[in-house]
């Protein structure tokens, strides 16, 4: 009687087993991102694990678009050192505030301190956002690295990210904002040209974004703007005359 008993709790141990053991599918590994971001990432997703540098005029915006597929889908985002980033702001580009935790990171907070916060958010939460490292060792980011990669977690640094290895660079060029007229209008969308580049890529990739569109998101931009255009040019005959 008591071995079958035992049989039975091993076999309903072995489904629990099952049943919360991580999953190592390179699918069930990726979290998702916005459609109009997709073309920079190798896999088409965030892979766990990782981390995303963010860099240029627009750093701040572009962190917060690659994490809106994830957010939206259910994961949770913590911010720290950002106290700039208005909610606002976050929920327009998508953000789900609901899911999203601000950390004020104190001043002049140790390299142990510090380290000692992240790793805390990184087991916390799958997104974890930071404004740049402060200068802390090698063998530290090390150690917050092989963290990130143990919880499933993804790290997005905007700006600096002093020791720690990015997965992709995100770098932000040629930003233009539509609306203004000669004197008058307002600022409607921003067109910016993304380009990623990383160890996992054999060369870099473009896309080109409206961050905010129209509606304050995220929206993929067309090779012409779509409220451009072009008219031919039509060349007038030039008398010319003859001098000297």
């Amino acid at each position: 009687m008591e071995r079958g008993s035992s049989q039975a709790r091993h076999e309903q141990l072995a489904q629990l087993v099952t049943t919360v053991a991580p999953v190592t599918f390179a699918r069930d590994r990726l979290l998702p991102v916005h459609a109009a971001l997709k073309p920079l990432f190798p896999d088409a997703g965030l892979t766990r694990g990782s981390i995303i540098g963010c860099s240029g005029a627009a750093a701040m915006s572009v962190a917060l678009a690659t994490v809106v597929g994830a957010s939206a889908a259910g994961s949770w985002l913590a911010v720290a050192g950002l106290p700039a980033l208005g909610l606002r702001a976050a929920s327009e580009v998508g953000i789900a505030l609901e899911r999203l935790v601000m950390v004020a990171e104190p001043p002049q907070l140790g390299e142990t301190a510090w380290a000692n916060m992240v790793a805390a958010l990184i087991d916390g939460f799958d997104l974890v956002a930071l404004a740049g490292v402060p200068q802390i060792r090698a063998g530290t980011a090390r150690r917050l690295q092989a963290r990130l990669q143990a919880r499933g977690a993804v790290l997005i640094v905007v700006g600096n990210p002093g020791q720690f290895s990015c997965d992709l660079d995100i770098s932000v060029q040629h930003p233009t904002w539509q609306g203004l007229g000669d004197g008058s209008g307002r600022l409607a969308r921003r067109r910016l040209t993304l380009v990623a580049s990383g160890r996992r890529l054999g060369r870099e990739r473009r896309t080109e974004v409206w961050l905010p569109g129209a509606d304050g998101g995220i929206e993929p931009a067309s090779d012409v703007a779509a409220d451009v255009v072009l008219q031919p040019v039509v060349l007038q005959p030039v008398a010319l005359k003859q001098v000297g």
